[in-house]
């Protein structure tokens, strides 16, 4: 192992959901591979917003304007977005 390999600490998303507000998005920068949907999804729960207020989209060519109509209902209805 090489001495100068630093380990992240492992993500909060409570704590990350705590100091957000309604009018900052959340920006995950994520590596290859990684998949933070199941996390985010088990924090949608724990907050009580139910999955019927969460809309996820993963996005690949010909996908912004359906991406484009989920941040607009989102944002003026109250749903969490994940793209």
């Amino acid at each position: 192992m090489n001495d100068y390999y630093v380990k992240s600490p492992p993500i909060s998303f409570e704590k990350i959901y705590q100091q957000s507000s309604c009018f900052t998005p959340i920006v995950f920068i994520l590596s290859p591979g990684a998949d933070p949907f199941s996390d985010v999804q088990a924090l949608v729960e724990t907050v009580g917003l139910g999955m019927n207020k969460f809309r996820f989209l993963a996005l690949g060519q010909g996908m912004g304007e359906q991406a484009k109509q989920y941040i607009e209902g989102g944002s003026m209805r109250g749903h969490w977005v994940m793209l």
